[in-house]
């Protein structure tokens, strides 16, 4: 007869590890739990290193750290962290071979006039002559952009935790962040063993029923889940699960990565800067303490040297603190990430490639979508199924959505923008979309539906391309040009009250650090065990560019 799942085993660290250890043990043993009891075991090698060297987010980790009951101050401070309301892209368009432009994907969106888009009024329109504002598309629906430029925090000083007039996520340096998720898992109960998995032993079922040990021998399994990164210790190697590789439709498989001190009296920022560089592109990712920076690229078209010299050249007078190293990614997904009594997560899972910084998101959406589907100990192949389904979507649905920042640019000084543009693949789904955006605006009924990046993140991209030569005609949602010039007005000078609202990046982050209250995490109780109280469910975290708090009546 078929038992409920008691034992679960984690193989690998890093952030993928020892968040999922958290999720999993809020939920199934620290929390409310089970009355038998869950016992969750990670198994970390010493003899791997965990890879991040700076870790951009996005805004659903929000709502998974305050569901872990983790301290806002206490994070931020631990992790080195800084805030991020969006992506700034450099030099990644030539309007018709011109000088390179720049163009932003804010957090924070979704302003409607009226119940209706004001992009379309955007492109028949334009702004009025006497209004200086920088005329993007997110600078328009939103005011992160704005916010960013004037090095706001997203919150203001009496903002509750986890709450703020504006979209956010945050830089993080990843090995603090791994810490400080094991610090508060293990004090909550999760099991750690510090050995490396030599072997594996599969049952009649194909399943795995143990793990071989370098130092602790034989360590039986029930559900197990993987870890291990790139080489997919268990999924790939053991279970010989397929990978499906996106390189017809992603070209960048190497990272040079580097970290630089701040500059003498620099500002920081509150977005991670992606700059095009001649065969691959550049992130540089604000901590508190430094910056993590480094090269994204392909190695068809540049080698590990030229690419070492081509950013170091890039970052100028900027100090290294540790010599560059190189990275080799693996980018497209596992056929099926869930195998028998086997699920893969972070980057055995798949991966495809930081520049919308998906990373964290995947592992979170899987974390959740894994307990809305637990089986029992008989692993019931139908959850399985609609998990694979899921996770395969997700990753095809970011695959795509990055294909937009890849291929609808028009450089073409160097053969790794040429073949941008002439060979890289797009997906069917991807086609139909944009021939579709071609006569109208994208919105909530496209084909293209995403967990992740709203249709107005998809905009944002589109306008920053100028995808647009003219309006389309399509669609209701042109105002009259009176009072699309009266928005305009209302909404800049409600962003002048706003901006002066907010603390300044700063000066945000050294409130947090007074504030915060080292170990309050991990000695923090359950306080809903007694008392049933109001939780966050385990749906799909807050996509990018919802709506906000700060709205605009018509």
């Amino acid at each position: 007869m078929a038992k409920p799942i008691r034992n679960i085993t984690i193989v690998g660290g890093g952030t993928t590890g020892w968040l999922a250890a958290a999720v999993l043990n809020h939920r199934l043993q620290w929390g409310f739990a089970h009355p038998e009891g869950v016992s969750i075991t990670l198994i970390e090698s010493p003899e791997v290193p965990i890879i991040g060297v700076g870790e951009a987010t996005l805004p659903g980790l929000l709502t998974t750290l305050q569901s872990l009951e983790i301290s806002e101050a206490e994070f931020v401070t631990r992790t080195n962290a800084t805030f991020k309301l969006g992506v700034k892209f450099d030099d990644w368009h030539s309007p018709k071979g011109g000088k390179p432009s720049s163009y932003f994907h804010p957090f924070t969106g979704g302003v409607q006039v009226a119940g209706r888009n004001p992009a379309l009024s955007l492109l028949r329109y334009g702004l009025p002559e006497d209004l200086d504002i920088d005329p993007q598309l997110g600078n328009i629906i939103g005011h992160g952009v704005a916010a960013a430029s004037s090095f706001k925090s997203p919150k203001r000083p009496t903002d509750a935790p986890y709450q703020g007039p504006l979209g956010y996520a945050y830089h993080v340096d990843a090995t603090l962040f791994a810490a400080f998720l094991q610090e508060i898992a293990v004090a909550r109960g999760v099991s750690h063993v510090t050995d490396t998995v030599r072997s594996v032993e599969r049952n009649e079922r194909g399943h795995i029923a143990a793990l071989q040990l370098a130092e602790g021998g034989r360590h039986e399994v029930e559900l197990v889940i993987d870890c291990s990164g790139f080489r997919g210790l268990l999924i790939n190697q053991a279970l010989e699960e397929p990978f499906i590789s996106f390189s017809d439709y992603l070209l960048n498989d190497r990272a040079v990565v580097v970290q630089v001190k701040h500059g003498e009296g620099e500002r920081l920022a509150p977005v991670t800067n992606s700059t095009a560089l001649g065969s691959g592109w550049r992130f540089r990712i604000p901590l508190q303490s430094r910056y993590g920076t480094g090269y994204i690229h392909s190695s068809a078209f540049i080698d590990r040297a030229a690419a070492t010299d081509e950013l170091m050249a890039s970052l100028g007078d900027a100090e290294k603190m540790v010599e560059p190293r190189e990275i080799r990614m693996r980018v497209g997904r596992t056929r099926r990430s869930w195998v028998g009594n086997c699920v893969a997560l972070g980057l055995a899972s798949g991966f495809v490639e930081p520049l919308e910084s998906t990373a964290i998101q995947f592992v979170d959406h899987a974390c959740r979508r894994l307990l809305q589907c637990l089986p029992s100990s008989d692993f019931e192949p139908a959850p399985i199924e609609k998990f694979n389904t899921q996770m395969a979507d997700l990753y095809d649905d970011v695959r795509d959505f990055l294909g937009l920042h890849f291929t609808l640019g028009d450089r073409d000084d160097t053969p790794y923008w040429r073949a941008m543009r002439n060979e890289v693949k797009r997906s069917d789904k991807l086609e139909e979309c944009l021939a579709l955006w071609k006569d109208a605006l994208p919105d909530s009924y496209d084909p293209r539906r995403s967990d992740i990046f709203t249709f107005w993140s998809v905009a944002c991209v589109l306008f920053g391309k100028n995808y647009y030569d003219t309006p389309p005609l399509s669609g209701s949602d042109l105002l009259p040009q009176s009072v699309w010039e009266n928005y305009l007005r209302n909404f800049v000078n409600m962003r002048k009250g706003l901006l002066g609202l907010l603390a300044g990046h700063e000066e945000m982050l050294r409130l947090m650090g007074e504030q915060a209250v080292i170990g309050e995490s991990a000695a923090r109780r359950p306080s809903h065990n007694a008392v049933p109280v109001r939780g966050v469910a385990l749906g799909p975290p807050v996509p990018v560019m919802m709506p906000g708090p700060i709205s605009l009546a018509s």
